[in-house]
Order: C-alpha cells, then sequence, then structure tokens
C-alpha cells in the first residue's frame, strides 16, 4: 500500500508537459489546378441567354473630313480615334465611303474642306 505523502504527492503535482514539435512537412511543388473541359451536352435545363449580336449600326456612321495638316481627305468612324483610309481627292473618298456604307448598312456624312456640314445619306 501507499503512504499518505505519495498519496498527496501524486494529486498535488501537476504533470509536466513537455512542448512536442512537429515533425515538418515535406513540401512538394504546388501542382498547378487543372481546368475540366466544360461538357458539350447540356442539362435539361432552360438557359434564356440570347446571343448577342455586334451590329455595325452601334459603331457610329462614317465621315468624310479633310485634313489640313496632311491635305488628304480622310474617312473615319464614329467612336474610333484611328483613320480607315485617306484619299487626295474627296472623289475617291466618296467613291469608298459609299461602298463601306453599303456593304455594313450604315450612313455616312460628308463635310467641306473647311469643316462645315455638307451632306448626310442614311
Amino acid at each position: 500500500m501507499k503512504t499518505n505523502e505519495e498519496k498527496v504527492l501524486k494529486t498535488n503535482s501537476k504533470p509536466t508537459t513537455t512542448k512536442q514539435t512537429k515533425p515538418e512537412k515535406e513540401t512538394k511543388p504546388a501542382e498547378k489546378p487543372v481546368k475540366k473541359a466544360a461538357s458539350t451536352k447540356t442539362s435539361n435545363a432552360k438557359v434564356n441567354e440570347k446571343p448577342t449580336k455586334t451590329t455595325e449600326k452601334s459603331m457610329g456612321i462614317y465621315r468624310v473630313v479633310f485634313d489640313k495638316v496632311n491635305r488628304r481627305w480622310q474617312i473615319k468612324r464614329d467612336g474610333a480615334e484611328r483613320v480607315i483610309t485617306s484619299y487626295l481627292t474627296k472623289e475617291e473618298a466618296l467613291a469608298k465611303v459609299k461602298k463601306l456604307s453599303e456593304n455594313f448598312d450604315v450612313g455616312f456624312v460628308v463635310h467641306k474642306k473647311d469643316g462645315k456640314f455638307q451632306k448626310k445619306t442614311k
């Protein structure tokens, strides 16, 4: 049998805990996530998405303007920064802008050499 002192020592003393260090995890190179291809089959759920059509009308009309610096007639599109093309004569520019406007079903505006409005079509 145990003596009273041993019993008291066991109940009063707290067990000492030592910090155990966790073993270091092995570092593996990170795996890149693999994208799964979307299946071509669709579920029975109805999809109400309408395909969006980008129409040429949304880009604006063509303009024939005279560039005083280069002394050429330029064809530009409303909303665009760049010049589509440029010609030495107004007649050449008008012929090209007429073809473009017919192909894309868009109107055009012609300006005079001084920049004033001359005529508008469509």
